[in-house]
């Protein structure tokens, strides 16, 4: 944006000298005038190939943040339907379900899947030097979420691994343009409230 406003700013100055009560003044100073069109002409093009060039940049980083968002976007489906399954078995086969020890214990000796490539992404550079602020600050939380409850909370977990699909899935919307920033944080809003209270009633 920078080099677009910077570029205008050069041309209107460059206009100046076109301007017919200065034309006198150009023609007498007409090596100097030539001199200052060539300068702004190839400031005006080295400024246009930097935007052009940051441009693509910012591009490329974007489809390949789109990409990424599919990979984690596998990942979570994958830990949301073996969690599912998990939790299944444990309500048809585990006589003791009210007790909280028996289901720390049964969930100890078979754990939920945690996402573990979330953690990874995480860390990349890319992933959250592009990524929406809402969309980080609510992924950072629920993966923490997660990590309390993958041994004790099931329930938790599942609903938690929901949340965190529909948050990929609304930021790759966001980032190939389909929706705004604005709706994306109203999405996850409204989302986060659905699944808080399927919680509260659930407990």
């Amino acid at each position: 944006m920078i080099y677009l406003v910077t570029t205008v700013v050069l041309i209107l100055c460059s206009a100046i000298l076109f301007v017919p009560k200065l034309k006198s003044f150009t023609q007498r100073n007409a090596l100097a005038s030539n001199f200052a069109l060539t300068l702004i002409a190839t400031l005006i093009g080295v400024l246009l190939a930097i935007g052009i060039s940051n441009y693509d940049s910012e591009e490329k980083e974007r489809r390949d943040l789109v990409k990424l968002l599919h990979a984690a976007e596998a990942v979570v489906k994958e830990s949301q339907d073996y969690s599912v399954e998990l939790y299944k078995h444990y309500q048809q086969h585990e006589l003791d379900k009210e007790n909280p020890d028996s289901k720390r214990r049964f969930f100890e000796k078979n754990p939920l899947v945690y996402p573990t490539y979330l953690d990874a992404l995480m860390s990349q550079h890319l992933f959250i030097k592009n990524l929406s602020q809402e969309s980080l600050t609510e992924l950072s939380e629920r993966l923490i979420i997660m990590k309390r409850a993958q041994s004790a909370m099931p329930k938790l977990f599942i609903q938690s691994t929901h949340y965190v699909l529909y948050i990929l899935e609304q930021e790759r919307r966001y980032q190939q343009q389909h929706i705004t920033l604005l709706e994306l944080e109203a999405l996850l809003d409204v989302k986060e409230d659905q699944i808080t209270h399927i919680l509260i009633e659930a407990l």
